[in-house]
């Protein structure tokens, strides 16, 4: 059965859940601080996750936080033996609904060779935005 949730809220079990499955398909990584306080913070202000279980058992994420200007579009991420399912266009539309509820423009980073992802971004609208380059300063 499949069921979509959303959480505002995280908890230790929660969170270990979406970190192990973004872990999994290559998207966790150390040095974005993605920690749980880190998390948890954008929850309370304004930010969720929207998980989809398969058979009580997560197998995709996408974390939606805002500037107040965009929704931002991070961790979205399908278990590699549950990826095309529709679970991605699943996951994006709930993140496309949100951010017309916030009348917010949304936007999102993919990397060049993430083919798959590249394709179901585009579907939806988003286009690169040209000449520009996302930078970024982790050791603060």
């Amino acid at each position: 059965m499949i069921k979509v949730s959303v959480v505002t809220e995280l908890t230790d079990i929660l969170y270990k859940q979406i970190s192990n499955l973004w872990i999994l398909t290559g998207i966790g990584n150390p040095a974005r601080s993605d920690t749980f306080d880190a998390v948890s913070k954008t929850l309370k202000n304004g930010g969720k996750i929207i998980i989809i279980y398969e058979d009580e058992i997560a197998v995709g994420t996408v974390w939606l936080t805002h500037d107040f200007r965009r929704l931002l579009v991070h961790h979205m991420s399908v278990h590699p033996e549950h990826q095309n399912k529709g679970y991605g266009k699943l996951l994006m539309q709930e993140a496309i609904k949100y951010a017309k509820e916030l009348k917010l423009q949304a936007k999102l980073e993919v990397h060049k060779d993430n083919k798959a992802a590249n394709k179901l971004y585009k579907s939806f609208g988003f286009e690169t935005l040209d000449g520009y380059e996302v930078m970024i300063k982790r050791d603060i």
